[in-house]
């Protein structure tokens, strides 16, 4: 997925989330439809100025991966020791894990929602944010 696929998804109305998931739908076969209503909610850090969506699609994708549906420590030990690696290399490129840290503005706000579509920082920063978690992401699953 390259800069150009994630900003139509964007003009399409999907969040960094879904963008984020998009990337893996040859992997997520028959479960992409499934993981996309999953990762529905998720966008511009839960809504609520959180963890940055781009990373949650990295980790929803990671524990579609390696997590399990079963009580079982292995499994689970792993899924855990992908989502650190996962969470030390985006903090690493990008210094932050919030989407008001990343940003700069809290987009919950009008007054920071309109800075940041003035600024174009949906088309520039996020989409960045995105290809950083899908590369990350790819690497590790």
């Amino acid at each position: 997925m390259d800069r150009a696929e994630i900003s139509a998804l964007f003009d399409r109305g999907f969040d960094c989330t879904q963008c984020v998931v998009s990337a893996f739908r040859e992997e997520l076969g028959d479960d992409f439809e499934a993981v996309m209503h999953t990762a529905s909610c998720m966008g511009m850090g839960l809504f609520r100025g959180t963890v940055c969506g781009a990373i949650l699609g990295g980790l929803i994708v990671i524990g579609w991966r390696y997590g399990s549906t079963e009580p079982d420590a292995s499994s689970k030990g792993l899924a855990l020791i992908k989502r650190e690696q996962f969470l030390d290399e985006f903090q690493k490129r990008n210094g932050r894990l919030t989407c008001p840290d990343l940003m700069g503005v809290d987009v919950r706000t009008n007054e920071g929602n309109t800075k940041a579509y003035a600024d174009g920082l949906f088309d520039t920063l996020c989409t960045k944010l995105c290809l950083d978690a899908i590369d990350i992401a790819k690497g590790l699953i």
